[in-house]
């Protein structure tokens, strides 16, 4: 993805382009436009001098009570939830896509919000290092120390610690990659395989991860582009030979190349 080359780009630059290529016909000024008209709101709420914590409370307001966005848990897996367009219509995301339009709000409003990659859990950030940190999944809310480690415990059992690094901001290479994967698995978990796949290609260009090979070759058999089947999954093989794995993906990749020879033949 040349986008992540282009000095000074933003997550929400990436989530555009993401976007743009489920919906070609995408009016990205128009989707731009709305974002600054939200940006420009949280500004004039704010004001001339503000604190983290009264920062975090406008985005909520304004973001999650007043326009109703709100995290999508009746469909959680729909692909809807993962395009910025979408959630801008739907109203509705994941936490990942919330916590992207958070960040693209609150920059236009001068704030700092970064996106926190929790485990399982993707929040945000607001006002640096000594700021809060914010839930967009959950209407907004602000989390303390107590309210980190109940969601620690509910992302990742009640026996895991806080671990610090959970709360360090990621880069936009890193949250590209979760919105990717996260695209990946819904789409696949559709039957999409097209769509799952262009997630994919991108996730094994930006990363060259043999599991992603594995993926991508799993999802080309699945489209019955056997060629392509075969370099992948062979790739993934040579890479993780004692995978846990390498048993079903050896038998894929033996009928990948038998399907491939017939249509040779």
């Amino acid at each position: 993805m040349s986008v992540l080359q282009r000095p000074h780009v933003k997550v929400e630059d990436v989530a555009i382009l993401i976007a743009r290529e489920a919906n070609p016909i995408l009016d990205e000024h128009a989707l731009r436009r709305a974002l600054d008209g939200l940006g420009a709101e949280a500004l004039i709420r704010r004001g001339l001098r503000s604190t983290p914590e009264r920062d975090g409370q406008i985005l909520a307001e304004l973001l999650f009570v007043e326009l109703g966005f709100e995290g999508e848990r009746d469909d959680y897996y729909n692909p809807n939830n993962s395009y910025l367009d979408k959630v801008m219509i739907r109203r509705k995301g994941i936490p990942i896509s919330l916590s992207v339009l958070t960040m693209a709000v609150g920059e236009r409003a001068g704030m700092e919000v970064e996106g926190i990659g929790f485990p399982g859990h993707f929040l945000v950030r607001v006002g640096g290092p000594e700021g809060v940190y914010q839930d967009p999944f959950n209407r907004g809310e602000l989390l303390d120390g107590v309210g980190l480690r109940k969601l620690a415990a509910k992302s990742l059992g009640a026996e895991m610690a806080l671990h610090p690094s959970y709360l360090e901001p990621i880069d936009c290479l890193t949250i590209t990659i979760r919105m990717l994967a996260n695209l990946k698995n819904a789409h696949r978990r559709q039957g999409d395989y097209a769509r799952a796949m262009l997630a994919c290609d991108h996730l094994v260009e930006l990363t060259q991860a043999p599991e992603h090979r594995r993926d991508r070759g799993l999802l080309a058999h699945a489209l019955r582009t056997y060629g392509a089947a075969s370099e992948d999954l062979a790739a993934y093989l040579e890479a993780r030979p004692n995978a846990k794995d390498a048993r079903v993906i050896s038998l894929a990749l033996e009928e990948a190349r038998d399907e491939a020879n017939l249509v040779l033949h």
